[in-house]
Formats: structure tokens, sequence, C-alpha cells
């Protein structure tokens, strides 16, 4: 790693799409950047390497993400995002409990530490209902339990590989039928620069799981529940899920990831997003 100290360092598992179109956009802004891996991290937080204005988190792992953010703040380095916002948008648990205490809408959500508290919340819920492990990307993990058969049969799986229940905790949730999509809104700091949905035959409509991405208008709702879970979180840069309800048309948040891609959904959607964060930086980098 290098010697010489410069304005953004991003933190990362591996150099993605989405880290070069990074790299490249804060060097058009006139910064200097470079990235490190996490052994990396150690000049820095030795003071052997001088310290960067800023530290941009965007490692895969969760536990590299929050524990080289909250090294590095403990260093003295400002992170983006700050160890706060990246361990809540790491744990779904703690985004649904975040969420109902401040009255944003959200699937209900419970927490089992148990199979027996999954039977438990499942009844209380009713079928269809939703597992999922509390920290995971890309759906996986993520389960729709339609009836009892179902239930048992994912029982009977974790038991297999799980015996001492040390994957627990799971969140239990209420499972809305969605209208063939769900939204993903993109905030830089605090305001949505882009919102496509995520179109898909299937259930999950995760972009890896083959949904296709549409562009769509920002409405006042969407920017109102972006806007209003990046107050609880601070500014960022933030994957905001929207869910709809198809019945009523209700609007909530489904989750917050603090560790967006971007590169293959800007090429379809038009909207320069490494351009945006790396303007938004710029213009927000301390000292």
């Amino acid at each position: 790693m290098s010697s010489e100290a410069v304005d953004v360092l991003l933190s990362l598992t591996m150099l993605r799409p989405e880290e070069r179109q990074l790299l490249d956009a804060l060097r058009a802004q006139g910064l200097t950047a470079r990235t490190a891996l996490v052994p990396d991290l150690a000049g820095v937080l030795s003071g052997r390497v001088p310290a960067p204005r800023l530290a941009v988190l965007r490692n895969l792992s969760h536990r590299e993400a929050i524990g080289a953010a909250r090294r590095l703040e403990q260093a003295g380095v400002v992170t983006f995002n700050t160890a706060a916002a990246i361990e809540i948008c790491n744990d779904k648990g703690l985004q649904a409990l975040m969420l109902a205490r401040h009255g944003i809408s959200h699937p209900r959500s419970l927490h089992a530490f148990t199979h027996d508290q999954v039977r438990e919340a499942v009844t209380e819920l009713g079928w269809p209902s939703v597992v999922k492990p509390v920290s995971g990307s890309w759906g996986r993990g993520v389960v729709r339990l339609s009836d009892v058969e179902c239930l048992e049969s994912w029982v009977g799986a974790r038991e297999s590989v799980d015996a001492a229940g040390k994957l627990f905790p799971v969140l239990v949730q209420e499972y809305v039928d969605k209208p063939g999509h769900d939204l993903r809104v993109v905030v830089v700091g605090r305001e949505p620069v882009v919102a496509f949905r995520r179109v898909s035959a299937d259930w999950r409509t995760n972009t890896h799981l083959g949904a296709e991405v549409e562009r769509t208008e920002i409405t006042d709702e969407m920017a109102k529940l972006c806007l209003a879970t990046v107050d609880l979180l601070g500014e960022g840069f933030y994957g905001v899920d929207l869910i709809e309800d198809r019945a009523t048309g209700e609007l909530g948040v489904l989750e917050i990831n603090a560790n967006p891609e971007f590169a293959r959904s800007s090429g379809q959607h038009g909207v320069d997003v490494a351009g945006r964060l790396a303007s938004y930086l710029a213009a927000s980098l301390p000292g």
C-alpha cells in the first residue's frame, strides 16, 4: 500500500466494476483515491501510512465492512457509511426493530431464536410467511413457507446443517403479495437519485436471481420513505428497497442496503450513480 496520503480510500474485498467506476469518478473530480484490502488497513491503523481524509466502505463481507469501519473510526478516520449505519443495514432484524419503533411502514416481522419460535411466529402471522436470515444478500436463504409441510421441511433441513442452532436468530415476516416487482431507490447523501423496478416472475425480485431493471419516477411517497429512513441512519450511500402491497397499494420499506451494487443497473436505467456519489463525496470531504 502506498505511503502517500490520499483523499479517499476505498476499503473492499475485491475490485468490482462498481469500485472501478467510483475510482474513475473520484479522480475525475480531482481527488486522489486508492483501494485497500483489509490487510492493507493495518498501515493506516498503526499510523505507518497517512490516514485518508475519508474511507468509503465497499467490502462485500458484512463482517469485514463493520470491522473495518469500527477500527477506522477509532483511528480517527471518517467513514462512509458510518459504522453504526453499516451495522444496522447488515442486520435485517435490527432494521425491522428500527423501522417499527419509528413508525415507518414495513412488513410485520418477528424474531425467532429457536425452531419452535419459528413455528409460533408463522402461526401468528399466518400463511404464507417468509423466513430469512438476519444477515445475507442476493435473496440467499429467504424462503416462503406456504403450509405446515413446507415449514417442517425447512425445520428439518435447518436441524440437519445447524444442530446447535448457531444460525439463529432468523426473521419471520408477513408475506406481502407484490405486483410482480419491488422497487430499489438509490440514495446519495439524503437525495434519492434514481429509482427502478426489479421485475420478475419469481416472488423474490433480486437482480442476482434474474429480475429485470426498469427505471421509474421517484414519487413523493417513495422520497418520503427514503428520507425518513436516512434520518434514522444518517447521510450515506444506500439502496432502499420498497415493497408495494398488490391489494392495498400501500408502500413500505422492505430493507436497506449499505453497499448497493450499481454498475449493471446503471447501464440499464442510465443514471451515472458513480458520478453522483463522487460529486457528493467531493463536496463533503472533511478537513
